[in-house]
């Protein structure tokens, strides 16, 4: 099922549940491509983003009314952000509950889940984990 083949207003029977998490596309899975406007609003949000990553990475002190200032940015960048990508949720229909991600250089959007796409989950079952904790224990232990 693509994510436009589902209409988010059709009318659910009394007592039907819907979870947006069934529709929810893999890793990588290109919705649509953003417009002009969005590649650039886009860009300018990340760029804000990582601005104030790196003012939050920092390890110095504020005085209070710079906190107050800096508080305000964050505030502001956070309310632009929202409009912002509500908007280019409401244009492709899909719930917010989903992470999408523009790709500023080139213009797809696509689905970003929260798990990482290069692990394959399957490939741990195979391993003791706790078998491997418990010789670390053993060997501090004797030391």
């Amino acid at each position: 099922m693509r994510h436009d083949d589902y209409e988010f207003d059709e009318e659910v029977e009394e007592g039907e549940l819907f979870n947006v998490y069934d529709i929810l596309p893999p890793d990588g899975t290109i919705l649509e491509m953003a417009t002009a406007e969005e590649m650039v609003r886009a860009a300018e949000l990340e760029a804000t983003h990582n601005a104030l990553e790196r003012i939050q990475d920092s390890n110095f002190q504020l005085s209070g009314v710079t906190f107050k200032e800096l508080l305000a940015e964050f505030e502001r960048y956070e309310q632009e952000s929202m409009e912002f990508w509500t908007g280019v949720y409401s244009r492709l229909r899909i719930p917010w509950a989903w992470t999408i991600r523009i790709d500023v250089a080139n213009g797809p959007i696509h689905v970003v889940n929260d798990r990482d796409i290069f692990i394959d989950e399957a490939d741990f079952e195979e391993y003791d984990f706790e078998e491997y904790a418990d010789d670390d224990y053993e060997e501090e232990d004797n030391q």
